[in-house]
């Protein structure tokens, strides 16, 4: 098979997410080498020291040319030994791209991600997009809300409401809409009296806000919802082998319930400290007070 089109899709799994990850793509050459017509590969992420996020990934070679496709992968977000908590979903790709690898652990926590798409007439389009974890489609999925352009949510001009400081600068207020594009729980700081204070945000389309919390944990709680019954597939337990089959059983789906706080005009309680933030964005810094806290 010629290399350009092996690097083709080395170069597709680095732009997903999947970086630079040398087993795996030596696990990739073998089985190209060896003319595998249909392989899985497995790999795990860490995003935090809650969560890992387990991938099964799908290639396929092509019936009428010498090459091979990334067809799509299945991604399950486990939450340390608690199963009613894990939640599952396949994303497909379509010539390299799609939905990134942080991507779908964002939205496997329930978070909104903003993207480019395509329709089945070929229009490009921009959405939101959103796990619906109280229903599921044919294929044992989360069906997936969409809201575009016309559904009139403008994350910039929400942002604009709250007393955030990372908005100050031209710079800071670009990374931290990027982040939250990308469905990040993004850390900032909101102005109060002589004092900031560190909050937690993420984009909310659908009641076309943003959801505020004082903690990671707080954030995490609508994970920890009591789940509902429904099929899940299970990421194989035995990776290493290729013949592995999916397996079928009766799991819970976890009911997505209302944000438990939305803050408005500051906080009243303390937020959680040593939490790893997700982007590291540079902010204005204001002379302190006379008498005030630095």
């Amino acid at each position: 098979m010629n290399n350009d089109k092996v690097l083709f899709l080395l170069d597709s799994l680095k732009y997903l997410g999947f970086g630079e990850r040398p087993a795996l793509n030596e696990q990739l050459e073998e089985r190209i080498a060896n003319e595998v017509p249909e392989f899985q590969l497995y790999t795990e992420s860490f995003y935090d020291e809650d969560y890992k996020l387990e991938t099964l990934l799908h290639f396929r070679k092509s019936d009428r040319y010498d090459m091979y496709f990334f067809n799509k992968y299945e991604a399950l977000l486990r939450r340390g030994d608690d199963p009613e908590t894990d939640r599952t979903q396949t994303f497909y790709i379509s010539k390299g791209t799609g939905i990134t690898l942080k991507e779908a652990f964002n939205l496997l926590q329930g978070r909104a991600v903003n993207k480019n798409l395509t329709n089945v007439e070929g229009e490009k389009y921009n959405a939101w997009l959103q796990l619906n974890f109280e229903e599921i489609d044919m294929n044992h999925n989360y069906k997936v809300r969409q809201f575009g352009k016309q559904y009139g949510y403008e994350l910039e001009k929400v942002l604009e409401k709250y007393p955030i400081r990372e908005l100050q600068l031209e710079e800071s207020k670009t990374l931290l809409l990027k982040a939250l594009n990308r469905g990040n729980l993004q850390p900032v700081h909101f102005l109060k009296a002589d004092k900031a204070e560190k909050m937690f945000i993420e984009a909310c389309p659908q009641f076309k806000t943003i959801n505020i919390y004082t903690s990671v944990a707080k954030a995490m709680q609508k994970l920890a919802k009591k789940p509902g019954p429904r099929v899940r597939k299970e990421v194989p337990e035995h990776p290493g082998d290729p013949e592995a089959e999916e397996r079928k059983e009766e799991e819970p789906i976890a009911s997505e319930e209302g944000v438990e706080e939305r803050i408005e005009e500051g906080v009243e309680e303390g937020v959680e400290e040593g939490v790893e933030e997700e982007v590291e964005i540079p902010v204005k810094k204001s002379a302190a007070k006379k008498g005030g806290r630095k």
